[in-house]
Parts: structure tokens; C-alpha cells; sequence
């Protein structure tokens, strides 16, 4: 049997160093541990490499829950695509509920089916990893907790069936596109029916997909009868239509980590129930509960931020509480220095941009503009807003820094305590 190779991401080592210089004008807590670990295949594993990106908060004993973001039917990289194990927004998700996060990256040699077919060695890599991560922190939960699944269209077709190989592991599901070749089989769908009829579920697509002329409109059809059979049985599944998208996830985690954030909280009834054409409420009746012209919504706070979506393709959270960044500073011999961060943002709101001031003014914004997506079209973090990216402070370095960050909605947070460059 080939043998594994493990490593530690030594970027982490390098953030703490930097944590453990940190001027007494501003403490923030250590931001969890990130690990890796690279497998190779075994014989008969359809794969070429997986690797696994690890994070768990600071502190969580025993792990809640695995948020598991399964990428889609590309040949995933850390460069190319970083995984959300360095996303801010999906941090602060995690921290909130004592949770882990999981991205898997897959390479393989020629189609999506050689890793998003959990008999292809996908799954036995993915129990592999769980098993190392868990020696590594000491978590040995980490081999049966309960998943959260996010899956971006291969990554649904993958999520969709550890479900049902899975009957029970799995808390809830978010499905951005994807699943024609499960969905489309009524055998498939039977069994998945029988497994996910009362799994808080979540199918997301783009408007630009629902129409034919779209290469990706071959799922829209098998969805849709997941969700008619799913919502005529009374299963709790949600449908949501992107209206600025097509196939690229965009804006849609707002969605996704709104509706994970409410399972979590446990804040899902009482149930809404709402026409999926007009987004108007309908009355909670035994006709609502089998009705497959509704979509079940996950309480009232969840149904709002769903019309919103359904009409803008974003959220713009109009009373957020937003916390305080934390800041630290660290000088370097040749000058200058470097300003590491950590912001907690809302699952609804999420982060734009960081706003750095420099004795009181505004100094930089580092980020993206007002109407451009809040992730890549795989949902991986904007390299400009990666947790492990301190930012730069040229010399002359004199003066005090504060920071804040800005959600979706143009919303600014407090800002830090001030720190300066010792």
C-alpha cells in the first residue's frame, strides 16, 4: 500500500510567530488550527492526488459538526482556488458553532466521475483524512461527527449520494446545481427520498441556468423533480433561484451559510412555507406541508433573507451586528511592517473589503468594489481577503492603525483598537 504523506501548512507556524509578537495594544485570540494533509490513491482509487485543507476554531471541545465544501468537477488548487479553510466568512461561521471545516481538492486524469463517485476513493480519502486530523488535534470525534455538506454541481452530485450512503451523518445540505446524473434516475431519487425527507435542504441555482440554452440546464430538470417529490412527501427542502448568475456560485453562500446558520442555531420553526413563483407567503395548512409549488423555509428570519435573495442576488443586511476586527503589529528589521487581522463577519452579510485607518483617516481598502461578486465562481476566497495574508505596512511605519471590514451591504463594522508598529 502506498504510503501517505502529511504535512502542516507552514504558513500557520509563520501567523503564530507573528500572533506571539503581537504589540499589548491589541491581543486577538489565536484563530484556530489549519492542517493539510495530501494522499495518494490506492489500487483501484480513480483519483490522481487529494488534498484536504483542515481548520478548526480555537477552543471547540468536542467538535459540533464537520462543514464539509466540496468543490466541483475542476481540477481543484490552493493557488487557483483557495479553500474556505482560509475564508473569513466561513471562519466566523464554524467559530460560531463549534464546528470544524473540510475543503477535499481533487486532481484527476480525466472526468469529474474519477473523484465525485465516492467509490472512486473519495470517500475512503475522505475517512482517511477525518481519522488523521482527529490524532493530529486530538479531536477523535472527528471520525463520527455530523456533517454539513456544500456541494458546487460536481460537488453536489458527490454530497447527494454520501447521503444516502450515509443515512443519518449528515445535518444539513446546500446544492449549488449539479446532481443530473442522481436526480435524473427514479431509483436514485426513491432512495434518497426515503433518506432525506425530514434533512433541512437547500437547492440553489442560477436564473441563467433554468433556461435551455445554458450548457448547465441539464440539471435543472432532475432538481426539480428532487424537489417536487421531496416537497410532496413534506420534506424540508428550500428552492432558490439566483436572478444574477448562471452556473457560478457568486453571491449564493449568503444563502448557504444563512440557511447552515439556522439549522445550527437550531432556529427552524416555525416553518414558513412560501409560493416559489411569486416568493409570497402562503398559510401553514396540512395543503402547505405537501405542496410542491411551496418551498419550505427554515423560520421567519431565514424567509426573510430568502425574498431578499430571491429578488437581489445578494443580501444587504439593513441592522447588522457587526464586531470589531482584532489587530496586531509586527515591525520588520528593514523597515516597515506587517498588520495581521481577524474579523468575524454574519452569515448574511459576509466581507467586501478591509478598511484600514492610519491616525484616525482612512489609509487603504483592500478588496473587492461594490458589485463584484463576494467569491470566485467556485466559491473560493478573494486572494486580497485571505486570513493567512497580513498586510503590508511600508515604511516610514510611524502612527497608530485601526480596522474594520465591510459586509455585502456597504455595512462598516467598529473598528479595531488602534496598534502601532513597535
Amino acid at each position: 500500500m502506498p504510503s501517505l504523506s502529511f504535512h502542516i501548512l507552514s504558513r500557520a507556524a509563520w501567523v503564530a510567530l507573528l500572533v506571539a509578537a503581537t504589540a499589548p495594544a491589541a491581543e486577538p485570540r489565536p484563530d484556530g488550527r489549519l492542517l493539510e494533509i495530501a494522499l495518494p490513491p490506492r489500487p483501484g482509487d480513480r483519483f490522481v492526488s487529494a488534498e484536504f485543507s483542515f481548520w478548526l476554531p480555537e477552543g471547540v471541545t468536542p467538535v459540533r459538526a464537520v462543514i464539509i465544501h466540496q468543490h466541483g468537477c475542476t481540477n481543484a488548487s490552493p493557488d487557483t482556488h483557495p479553500p474556505v479553510t482560509l475564508d473569513a466568512h466561513w471562519r466566523a461561521l464554524a467559530r460560531k458553532h463549534g464546528s470544524a471545516l473540510l475543503a477535499p481538492m481533487y486532481q484527476v486524469a480525466g472526468n469529474c466521475d474519477e473523484w465525485n463517485d465516492p467509490d472512486s476513493g473519495s470517500e475512503r480519502a475522505l475517512f482517511t483524512a477525518l481519522e488523521d486530523f482527529g490524532r493530529r488535534t486530538g479531536r477523535v470525534e472527528l471520525t463520527s461527527t455530523p456533517w454539513l455538506l456544500w456541494g458546487h454541481s460536481g460537488g453536489s452530485s458527490w454530497s447527494a449520494q454520501m447521503i444516502v450512503r450515509h443515512p443519518g451523518r449528515v445535518l444539513a445540505a446546500s446544492f449549488r446545481g449539479g446532481c443530473h446524473k442522481q436526480f435524473g434516475v427514479p431509483e436514485f431519487r426513491q432512495r434518497f427520498l426515503g433518506v432525506a425527507h425530514d434533512l433541512p435542504l437547500l437547492f440553489i441555482w442560477g436564473r441563467r441556468e433554468t433556461v435551455p440554452t445554458s450548457k448547465h440546464h441539464v440539471s435543472w430538470e432532475p432538481m426539480n423533480h428532487m424537489f417536487h417529490d421531496l416537497r410532496s412527501a413534506g420534506g424540508k427542502v428550500t428552492r432558490v433561484i439566483d436572478p444574477r448568475s448562471e452556473h457560478g456560485c457568486d453571491d449564493s453562500r449568503l444563502m448557504s451559510l444563512a440557511f447552515f446558520d439556522t439549522v445550527l442555531a437550531g432556529k427552524t420553526e416555525p416553518a414558513v412555507f412560501a409560493d416559489i413563483e411569486n416568493l409570497q407567503a402562503h398559510p401553514t395548512d396540512a395543503e402547505a406541508l405537501h405542496n410542491p409549488g411551496l418551498a419550505w423555509l427554515p423560520g421567519p428570519g431565514f424567509a426573510a433573507l430568502w425574498r431578499e435573495f430571491s429578488r437581489n442576488g445578494t443580501l444587504r443586511p439593513l441592522r447588522p451586528n457587526l464586531t470589531a476586527p482584532q489587530l496586531q503589529a509586527e515591525s520588520l528589521p528593514q523597515g516597515g511592517g506587517h498588520l495581521v487581522w481577524q474579523v468575524d463577519p454574519e452569515p448574511s452579510g459576509g466581507l467586501r473589503s478591509l478598511r484600514l485607518y492610519r491616525d484616525g483617516r482612512i489609509w487603504r481598502e483592500i478588496g473587492l468594489t461594490a458589485d463584484a461578486p463576494l467569491a470566485s465562481s467556485r466559491d473560493a476566497p478573494p486572494a486580497e481577503l485571505l486570513t493567512d495574508r497580513p498586510i503590508q505596512v511600508p515604511a516610514p511605519a510611524d502612527g497608530s492603525y485601526e480596522l474594520s471590514f465591510v459586509d455585502a451591504g456597504g455595512n462598516e463594522s467598529p473598528r479595531s483598537p488602534a496598534v502601532k508598529l513597535p
